[in-house]
Parts: structure tokens; C-alpha cells; sequence
């Protein structure tokens, strides 16, 4: 079973809900909220519309550079009513995933729990790829051409539209930015499961404190395994496949000797490490200042 939806903002002034429903959507995301000051005069009565007319509701705040705390007040705020679930937008401007983390952070404090993600692809890509594989409710874009009915413009639950990244599926495709719903040009998402699934997604917990890492933490715990392990686990490519550990070992015996703990040298220059050679070539070129340790 396929779901369809929308996402609105203030780009939509006037759009008529009912309408919306009336041609078999079931759900809506709607802007809240951007940054740490803007908030989107069309929300709460696309809020109270959504919920009249059956729709399953979502609101969403646009991730900058400001204050995460800011950001999550001002979303929090202007959301006014806590149990409505709750999305951000990531993408152009919106930083790194850090920035992410520490927004999805500050607004689980406030006692609301993000449910969904937007994250597309292209910016996942432009921010370094980073892991996903925690984020909530991954939301993608793939857009097909030319405008119309959504379910005409929809290219399939087989779609190669739905394939994740990051390490992490998609859970819902924004698969459209010209979808013809009563009477205006929208985005257009599909849901692939029923409407009691679709729920069940928007239904996270919050994390409560001292529990488990945060989602940062862990981003930060993934950051420190990659840099001393490799991209994989197996090593960097660029160091011949070794850890940085097994690079430091490599340039530790290069420097003193076969038996880099001992510190015992190479048998071939008399027992001396590289640093006691070059000081038994410089003392015997009578450089000032310079002796040979084995002499």
C-alpha cells in the first residue's frame, strides 16, 4: 500500500485542506519554523486544518547556523502543541551533521522527540557522506519531470528513488515538485505502508537524560573509530591499508630498529636505531657537537 502527502509552507497561501484530503492524500508536512527567529505565519492554521480534516500532520523547521538552543525554542514555540510530530529540513545552508545533532539535541530537551528527517541526497553528498544510520525517519528527494497528479507522477514502491544511503533506508520520497493538488503546484511524498505505519513513524520517544548517548555523542564516537580505523574498519587505503596504529608501528620501527619496544636498532648499522646512525655519521665528519652512542 502506498500513501501519498504533501509539504506546504508559505508558499501555498490558501491551499484548502479539505480539498487536499477530498483527493486521497493522507498526510502533510508543514514549515513551523527556520532558524532561530522565523516562524511561518501559515502554520497553525494548517495545523488545525490537517487535524479537522483527518490528514496525518507533521511540522517542520528549517536547520541554519544559529543557536541550536535558539532554533529549538523557536520551533518549539511556534509548533504550540508538543504532541504534533516533528521534522526537520537539512539541507542548503543547514551545515554540517554535527549541526544537525546538536538541533535534533536541543529540541528532544525541549520534550519533543524529532520523528522525521529531511535529508536529500545531494546535500548528504555535499556535507561529506556522513552516517545516517541514526537519524530518524529518513525523509529523500528524487525528482521525476513534468507536472501532474501525483499518483500519475509517482515512479513506484521498485523505484531505484527509494534507495538509501548514508547506511540508513528511506522511509518516505518526496518524488515531485509539481504535483497539481486542488489547484496549486506542491511537493508531493509517498509512504510505502498504511496509515497505522505511517503513525507508528511519527511516534518516537524522547530520549530522557542519562540514558543512552546522545545521537551527537554518537556521531562523535563514530567520527574517532573512522579516523583510527579506516572508513570500514580495515584501514585507510592511503596508508597501504593499516590503521594509524599500524602506520605509527611501521614509522616506529623504521626509526629504531626491527624491535620497535626494544629500542635496540638495526643489526646492520651496528645496533643503532636511524637517529644513533646519523649521529655516528655527523660525529665522524667531526661535526661539532655530535657523538657516536656504540663508539
Amino acid at each position: 500500500m502506498t500513501l501519498y502527502g504533501i509539504d506546504i509552507s508559505n508558499h501555498q497561501p490558501g491551499l484548502v485542506l479539505s480539498e487536499v484530503r477530498a483527493e486521497g492524500f493522507d498526510f502533510v508536512f508543514a514549515k513551523v519554523s527556520e532558524g532561530a527567529g522565523y516562524r511561518d505565519p501559515t502554520w497553525p492554521g494548517f495545523r488545525d486544518a490537517a487535524r479537522a480534516n483527518g490528514l496525518i500532520l507533521a511540522g517542520y523547521h528549517y536547520v541554519t547556523l544559529d543557536d541550536p538552543a535558539a532554533q529549538a525554542r523557536t520551533f518549539v514555540d511556534h509548533l504550540g502543541d508538543a504532541t504534533v510530530p516533528a521534522m526537520l529540513d537539512f539541507e542548503a545552508n543547514s551545515g554540517g551533521i554535527d549541526n544537525f545533532w546538536a538541533v535534533v539535541d536541543a529540541v528532544n530537551a525541549l520534550g519533543v522527540p524529532i520523528a522525521l528527517s529531511y535529508i536529500p541526497h545531494w546535500y548528504w553528498q555535499q556535507i561529506g557522506s556522513p552516517d545516517l544510520s541514526q537519524v530518524p525517519g529518513l525523509i529523500a528527494s528524487h525528482y521525476v519531470g513534468g507536472s501532474g497528479y501525483a499518483s500519475d507522477l509517482y515512479p513506484g514502491d521498485q523505484s531505484d528513488f527509494w534507495a538509501g544511503y548514508g547506511g540508513k533506508s528511506v522511509d518516505i520520497l518526496q518524488f515531485t515538485s509539481s504535483a497539481l493538488v486542488a489547484g496549486q503546484s506542491v511537493d508531493a511524498d509517498a509512504f510505502r505502508g498504511t496509515r497505522e505505519q505511517l503513525v507508528t513513524l511519527l511516534s518516537p520517544t524522547t530520549p530522557q537524560p542519562g540514558g543512552d548517548m546522545t545521537p551527537a555523542q554518537a556521531q562523535q564516537l563514530t567520527d574517532i573509530w573512522t579516523q583510527l580505523l579506516g572508513p570500514d574498519g580495515k584501514g585507510w587505503p592511503q596508508l597501504g591499508g593499516r590503521t594509524l596504529v599500524d602506520a605509527c608501528a611501521v614509522i616506529l620501527t623504521q626509526l629504531t630498529g626491527s624491535d620497535p619496544a626494544a629500542f635496540n636498532g638495526w643489526p646492520q648499522t651496528g645496533n643503532r636505531t636511524d637517529t644513533d646512525l646519523l649521529a655516528a655519521i655527523a660525529a665522524a665528519l667531526k661535526v661539532q657537537g655530535t657523538s657516536d652512542t656504540k663508539a
